[in-house]
């Protein structure tokens, strides 16, 4: 049976990585990022990535010119760290798809290391990580676009490394607070995940009354923190006054259909259901079911303090994220590198009995290529997405210098640099419009989940009163109309 270490101080070797394994996860990534370029993908898709480019941009301009880049929705921290990448390599899209990447890399290096801080003596360890972490199919999707969640996961990932270094061997606590800063300043969230920690540290500072590392933590933090401060100066605590922040609410577990600013949203299962996807769905780890089922079983290796600290962290966060009106299993991600460290003794304890660990190696082929073709289905859809904006980019491109009226699109079209005097359907409702104006709109898309909402408003409003001429047609349902005249 897998025992858990007691808490000893851990010789260097135990610790070390190979410099084989660490080629193997490094590259991994990165075969992926430029098959991928090859192929056209740039990993641009959805609106939040280009608001991300957007804001690169607007950074770059303030740090060259000093024009302030105005307040920021998200934290600034990967648009910041993006900025500064791509003084080097002077590609801004490659620079944030490019720190992505790294991110995943890191965060699969550290998850190992945390293994095997955690549970030292096991020899299955990279062939875990490699399986799960390396090849996870939503893990690895965030690693290849232009989003912050992979940099917030490493950052939490950090977080719990230093934090059970320092309770193993008691090193220092300063980067714990640094890299919770980190991902605070990433994904305001994140503060969840990281919140036991957060605590632990804070009593055994006040106990142990050890200032100094404490004050220094606090300058670092501050230094992260100091981008924010700039940019965000005129709404430093716009965070709070986000719209499912203040609409969390114990009734949201059991609800699985959400009117919010979004439109209406109908998932498949309640919100309490679908937090727990983390543990079980296939496209975190296909084998979470079973993996339940033994912790289940043996439920006495999940008391050692290590394991109730990940299942703390993971409890709360999955909790408040319960109470948010809204599912996507990408914002449930930040907690996975958690449920990992928290099932690999009983991962370790199945590859290991006699029926299994003498098919280890056809097993391990099996479960990788599995897992490729899971991935494969779930980034089909992001390559549909970015392939749908570039045709609809060079179908506009004709028609610059119009105003444009647009929804969802809008971004995209401006993110790949097309100048058109832009109207958004869901900021404000238009009752201004004039002939020659430009309609980019698929009504059929948005009749339900953005029913009686600016949308949907604007269009029959604009239907009902002007006649339109259909200028261009996309395969995919949009249409660009123009304005003849009124009714």
């Amino acid at each position: 049976m897998f025992r858990l270490t007691k808490k000893l101080s851990l010789k260097s070797n135990k610790l070390s990585i190979s410099f084989y394994e660490i080629c193997i996860l490094f590259l991994i990534p990165f075969l992926f990022l430029f098959t991928l370029r090859i192929i056209g993908f740039d990993g641009l898709y959805g609106q939040d990535s280009y608001e991300y480019l957007r804001y690169l941009k607007v950074i770059k301009e303030y740090i060259g010119t000093g024009a302030h880049p105005k307040s920021f929705y998200w934290p600034v921290l990967y648009p910041f760290i993006g900025a500064l990448l791509s003084f080097l390599i002077e590609d801004n899209i490659f620079s944030l798809t490019l720190l992505s990447c790294i991110s995943f890399f890191i965060t699969c290096l550290y998850t190992l290391k945390t293994i095997r801080i955690l549970y030292p003596k096991t020899q299955v360890s990279f062939l875990y990580v490699l399986i799960f972490c390396s090849f996870c199919p939503f893990l690895l999707k965030m690693g290849l676009i232009v989003m912050s969640d992979a940099m917030a996961i490493t950052f939490v990932v950090l977080s719990f490394y230093f934090f059970f270094l320092f309770y193993y061997n008691n090193t220092s606590l300063i980067p714990v607070f640094i890299f919770i800063t980190c991902a605070f300043m990433t994904r305001y969230p994140s503060i969840f995940v990281t919140l036991p920690i957060l605590f632990f540290c804070s009593y055994l500072v006040i106990r142990r009354k050890k200032w100094k590392p404490f004050i220094i933590s606090l300058f670092f933090s501050f230094v992260i923190t100091i981008p924010f401060i700039i940019f965000q100066r005129d709404e430093l605590f716009k965070a709070t006054s986000n719209s499912f922040l203040n609409s969390w609410s114990i009734q949201n577990f059991f609800s699985r259909s959400h009117v919010t600013v979004d439109g209406v949203n109908t998932y498949l299962f309640p919100n309490i259901v679908y937090v727990f996807y983390v543990f079980f769905h296939p496209g975190f780890i296909f084998i979470g079911v079973l993996l339940s089922f033994f912790a289940i079983k043996n439920h006495k290796l999940l008391l050692s303090f290590p394991q109730k600290l990940l299942g703390i962290s993971i409890a709360i966060y999955i909790l408040f994220l319960a109470g948010i009106p809204f599912q996507n299993p990408r914002i449930l991600a930040l907690t996975f590198p958690l449920v990992l460290l928290l099932f690999f003794p009983f991962f370790s304890n199945f590859i290991n009995t006699k029926s299994i660990k003498k098919f280890i190696f056809p097993i391990s082929i099996t479960a990788i290529i599995l897992q490729f073709f899971l991935w494969k289905k779930t980034f089909n859809s992001i390559l549909i997405r970015s392939n749908i904006e570039k045709e609809i980019t060079v179908m506009l491109k004709p028609y610059q210098g119009n105003t444009l009226y647009s929804f969802d699109l809008d971004i995209a079209i401006q993110g790949r640099g097309l100048n058109f005097e832009y109207r958004n359907m869901f900021i404000s409702l238009y009752k201004d419009i004039h002939k020659k104006d430009l309609i980019l709109f698929d009504p059929l898309r948005y009749s339900y989940q953005w029913k009686n909402k600016n949308p949907m408003l604007n269009w029959e409003f604009i239907h009902s009163n002007y006649e339109l001429k259909v200028l261009e047609t996309n395969p995919n349902g949009w249409k660009l109309y123009e304005v003849n005249s009124k009714k």
